[in-house]
């Protein structure tokens, strides 16, 4: 048993603890989807995507940047710390200014308008907090960085809740949201500074440099998060009252499930980084344990899940958000293809080949926009979940096609064909709830693990 404990990878363990505390966020979103009711919810749920979005240009790609230097060269990488944090910094401000007329333009006014410029200040200590964990998460330090956000995550739920049970004001709730969120922010500084050098001289040369090195992370990140929030922002301008918070209780639920890929990418980038950086001949081994970890991880779940699409959503939000189980009925599959996509934005990252993310986003986020503008209104919250499936098979498939040109033909092949099994896969649970017999759904799942199987053959994904 010692031998067997000692072989065990405690990091996916340690990561999969710190995205098991979402689920503290998922509650809280849940109890003020509740205590609010639809019309009061979408206000929050479309500023936080609105804030979502103009965070991209707080952090630059400022946190994975620092992971990937730290991962690469701990001594030297962690001495920049200071330096991300004040860039962030600087980089609100040019935000705040911009929000105004943004706001106006997206009609949000009273209680709404206010609310946008508390989260952009509740993202700027989220971006913060993303770079100190990316700090620790080069360090392999994935311990104390689960630790950390447990407490942060825990502090936001309790303390908003009670302000939200107490005055139901979702101005001070977001109000108390950011205040928390800054005071863990300095306790995590100041341990850190503890145990590494995170202050080095700079001047506003060595700031320019940081923005030159971080402007293609920084570029990927804005077409990343378009391509993830515009939805929800289109469906806001585009739909009926009220498809924005159907939607949103669809992709909150989806969120969680995407927890589990992100478990495994916090482990291999960093990893990635390192064997780039030493042992680049070792890079298609680790691409192989990750898309093991993925299947056996994520495939089972989001499986599962599918079954009880309807029960899920019906349970956590309601019967007033049923409507909601049309939309995640094409969300969770989603995961099994956008998995593959989000491993192949791994591998460029922390192999410093960034250069091939933003035409790949660029792509993407068009196909995403152009899908949401015709689909949304003649299906609304159901258009948006299909234009995310669609444009996540696009970035997939294209990435890996990428991905075989630089060196990893096979690998990239063999990518291909897991995720397009792996969707089918996950696909089938929503087509029996939606009328497919049960004997062909069986004979499609039954088919589709036996070529995964086959496919993970280590001999034959690594010839």
């Amino acid at each position: 048993m010692k031998k067997l404990l000692s072989r065990l990878d405690w990091s996916y363990f340690y990561s999969l603890l710190g995205e098991g505390t979402l689920a503290l966020t998922f509650v809280f979103y849940i109890i003020l989807a509740r205590l609010l009711g639809p019309e009061r919810y979408e206000i929050f749920t479309s500023a936080a995507a609105l804030g979502a979005i103009l965070s991209l240009f707080i952090q630059c790609g400022l946190p994975i940047l620092i992971q990937r230097e730290v991962a690469a060269n701990p001594e030297e990488g962690s001495k920049y710390t200071i330096q991300f944090l004040l860039l962030e910094v600087l980089n609100v401000l040019p935000v705040l200014i911009l929000l105004f007329p943004i706001s106006q333009l997206l009609n949000y006014q009273g209680e709404g308008l206010i609310v946008c410029y508390l989260v952009v200040f509740a993202e700027l200590c989220r971006q913060i907090k993303l770079t100190l964990r990316g700090v620790a998460k080069g360090m392999g330090w994935f311990r104390t960085e689960t630790i950390s956000v447990a407490i942060e995550r825990l502090s936001v739920v309790l303390i908003a809740c009670a302000v939200l049970f107490w005055t139901n004001n979702l101005v001070l709730v977001v109000a108390s949201l950011v205040l928390v969120r800054l005071l863990e922010n300095l306790g995590f500084i100041y341990y850190l500074s503890r145990k590494l050098t995170v202050w080095r001289a700079f001047n506003v040369n060595s700031l320019m440099g940081i923005y030159q090195m971080a402007f293609p992370f920084a570029l990927s990140g804005v077409f990343w998060m378009l391509y993830y929030k515009i939805d929800l922002v289109m469906l806001k301008g585009m739909a009926e009252t009220g498809e924005t918070a159907f939607y949103s209780a669809s992709y909150q639920i989806m969120e969680i499930f995407s927890a589990l890929p992100r478990v495994v990418f916090y482990v291999i980038f960093s990893r990635l980084a390192r064997y780039h950086a030493n042992e680049p001949e070792k890079i298609p081994e680790q691409i192989y344990k990750a898309t093991r970890v993925l299947l056996l991880l994520v495939l089972p779940s989001i499986v599962i899940a599918g079954f009880f699409q309807s029960y899920l959503v019906e349970l956590l939000y309601g019967n007033e958000y049923s409507y909601s189980a049309q939309s995640l009925g094409i969300l969770i599959p989603n995961i099994s293809i956008d998995m593959f996509g989000m491993l192949v934005l791994q591998l460029f990252l922390a192999t410093k080949r960034e250069k091939y993310l933003p035409p790949l986003l660029i792509l993407s986020t068009i196909i995403n926009i152009v899908s949401n503008a015709i689909l949304i209104p003649l299906l609304g919250s159901v258009g948006a979940a299909l234009c995310t499936l669609f444009s996540s098979g696009v970035l997939c498939v294209i990435g890996l096609g990428i991905m075989s040109r630089l060196g990893y033909k096979k690998v990239g092949h063999k990518l291909q064909l897991i995720a397009t099994m792996s969707l089918l896969l996950t696909t089938v649970p929503s087509l029996i709830m939606n009328g497919l017999q049960p004997q062909i759904g069986i004979a499609l799942m039954i088919g589709s693990i036996t070529v995964l199987v086959m496919l993970m053959r280590p001999r034959k994904f690594l010839a």
